[in-house]
């Protein structure tokens, strides 16, 4: 079951998603996604890191859009880069109708503050294994670290199994 909000999705959880070759989760869970222009260009800037990243903005379930107000986007990268103010501008032109995806932490500080709804690739993860799309978290926690070399230490780990189900 797809969300019906407005999910809007920041440069680190495509990355994660594309790397372990999970992009298909973003689609089932969110059905569309969309992606400021500042986020694709990330994307290709990282081509070199991130190969199977590059691609993301061709998928099907993906559309871009750009923020409607640039002195809201100048604003926010006071405190963040480009991508992710473009999405939290995004966001801002309809916040009662919008998920954000985003992993940093100023981001998802500066969502907070603006009393937006978000959630990291973790999130994304756990909420595919509730709604029965993976049957275990632990393999892809593992393919993060090792070919997103996303960051996660061991206790977080350990935590996130016994939250869903596969340790004691």
């Amino acid at each position: 079951m797809a969300d019906q909000r407005l999910v809007i999705v920041n440069t680190t959880p495509l990355i994660n998603f594309a790397q372990i070759g999970r992009l298909d989760l973003l689609q089932q869970l969110f059905g569309e996604v969309v992606l400021p222009p500042a986020v694709v260009a990330e994307l290709s800037a990282k081509r070199h890191l991130f190969p199977l990243a590059a691609d993301v903005p061709n998928a099907a379930f993906i559309r871009v859009a750009t923020p409607m107000n640039a002195a809201v986007v100048a604003t926010l990268t006071l405190d963040l880069h480009l991508g992710e103010a473009e999405c939290l501008a995004l966001a801002l032109e309809q916040p009662a109708k919008v998920l954000l995806v985003l992993d940093d932490l100023a981001a998802r500080q500066a969502a907070g503050h603006h009393q937006l709804s978000f959630m990291g690739t973790v999130g994304c993860l756990t909420l595919a294994k509730k709604r029965g799309l993976i049957s275990e978290i632990a393999p892809l926690l593992d393919d993060l670290r090792r070919l997103a070399r996303f960051w996660l230490t061991e206790d977080l780990i350990q935590a996130i199994l016994k939250n869903c189900g596969e340790r004691t």
